[in-house]
């Protein structure tokens, strides 16, 4: 069974409101404090799973809650693991390396999946490019790779 065609607008909001509140200078200061961002999330999420439940849909929503909680947990996971794991080296913070890093969380989000090869390899991509000026373009193609 298909989740209903309504129960997309609050997910474009989210969105919408993920893209546009920090870039709003009213609502940015707003938007900065994750207490904010859960009262919208749940504003927009309750009514959902709320409606879904009443239009005798409750299926959906413990099936959706099931895959959430596993997501989490999986990322919980990852992050302990990641987190243990510490690759020290003093690598030259050149165009040739980052290209190496890219290449390599590429072959690694094969075996170990795109979160596992992104919580792995983003802690030295960020200590080897420390240094940097310009420097925020390399998470963006370390997201778009791994």
């Amino acid at each position: 069974m298909d989740f209903p065609v309504w129960t997309l607008i609050p997910f474009v909001l989210m969105l919408a409101g993920i893209a546009v509140f920090p870039l709003v200078p009213q609502l940015a200061h707003l938007w900065d404090r994750p207490r904010n961002q859960l009262l919208y999330a749940l504003v927009l999420g309750v009514p959902v799973a709320i409606g879904l439940l009443i239009a005798a849909h409750p299926e959906l929503v413990a099936h959706a809650l099931i895959e959430y909680v596993q997501f989490i947990v999986l990322l919980l996971g990852l992050f302990t693991v990641s987190g243990a794991i510490v690759l020290r080296g003093d690598l030259a913070a050149t165009p040739r390396t980052n290209t190496a890093f890219l290449a390599v969380g590429g072959l690694l989000a094969s075996f170990i999946g795109t979160t596992g090869a992104a919580m792995l390899l983003i802690r030295p991509i960020l200590a080897t490019n420390a240094q940097r000026r310009y420097r925020a373009h390399t998470v963006v193609f370390t997201i778009l790779v791994v």
